[in-house]
């Protein structure tokens, strides 16, 4: 199985994970690469292609996919979060990169965007090993060993 389609088995498990009202801040799950992670970010950037999906690179260390969810879980966040109809939430899956001797060290994190009627939006994390089984397997098979 290549990278890409690992990540893709991933999205709905956290969809699912998501949904559940948990307030809490997930560990983030990190791997080290030998090299810098070229494959693993493409294998993000050639997953996060949907229609509800966005795929960002603020910088060259930094990529994440934003995701929409279907309209059950959008309402159900929507209600349990306080959040807004006018901008709707979104499951964010980010990967960070940095030079960490001897090689690289990426840190994932997995989170539901919930903007809300007023001030900043909400950042709600889950904890949830079959999601963090998925993403090691994500980063063995673009060449990391998790932590």
């Amino acid at each position: 199985m290549q990278p890409r389609t690992a990540l893709k088995l991933i999205l709905p498990w956290v969809v699912v994970a998501a949904c559940a009202p948990q307030d809490v801040v997930a560990p983030s799950g990190k791997a080290r690469f030998a090299e810098y992670p070229e494959s693993l970010i493409e294998a993000i950037q050639a997953t996060c292609t949907g229609p509800a999906q966005t795929f960002s690179r603020p910088d060259r260390n930094s990529v994440e996919c934003r995701e929409y969810l279907p309209p059950e879980p959008t309402a159900a966040i929507i209600l349990t979060y306080d959040g807004t109809p006018q901008d709707l939430p979104q499951l964010v899956i980010r990967f960070d990169t940095r030079a960490d001797a001897p090689g690289y060290l990426v840190e994932n994190n997995v989170f539901l965007n919930v903007p809300q009627k007023q001030g900043k939006p909400r950042r709600v994390s889950q904890v949830d090993g079959r999601v963090n089984r998925k993403l090691d397997d994500l980063y063995r098979r673009a060449g990391g060993v998790p932590e």
